[in-house]
């Protein structure tokens, strides 16, 4: 399996685009999902969350939360942030459901707007 595109610093800086941001009030952070623009494909599509961190002024400093990919109609989480956040247990379920809605719109739209 050859890998496209790695998820550098670097490639999440410069080689994705914003399908959406949403702040979780209990947590009171900001979430940033991301698509990685270089696949075209609606069936090779990647998202990658990140997180603000108000504790970083370096606007290159990012904070990955969930790596998604959309298999089969359903959201495959590739990295989850439930072992990587435990601090987020108590809300964790609700930001999941929220990214999983963000994408699953960003995929029947990008489906809409590839059909020929």
């Amino acid at each position: 399996m050859r890998t496209e595109h790695t998820r550098s610093i670097q490639t999440i800086s410069h080689s994705t685009e914003v399908i959406d941001s949403f702040k979780d009030n209990n947590t009171n952070k900001l979430f940033f999902v991301l698509r990685l623009s270089e696949r075209q494909d609606v069936n090779r599509q990647l998202f990658i969350v990140t997180l603000k961190d108000d504790n970083k002024s370096d606007n290159f400093y990012v904070v990955p939360f969930a790596e998604l990919v959309v298999r089969r109609e359903r959201v495959k989480y590739l990295v989850s942030p439930e072992k990587q956040y435990p601090e987020y247990n108590g809300n964790i379920d609700a930001i999941m459901k929220h990214i999983e809605s963000v994408v699953k719109n960003f995929i029947d739209n990008f489906k809409l707007t590839t059909v020929h």
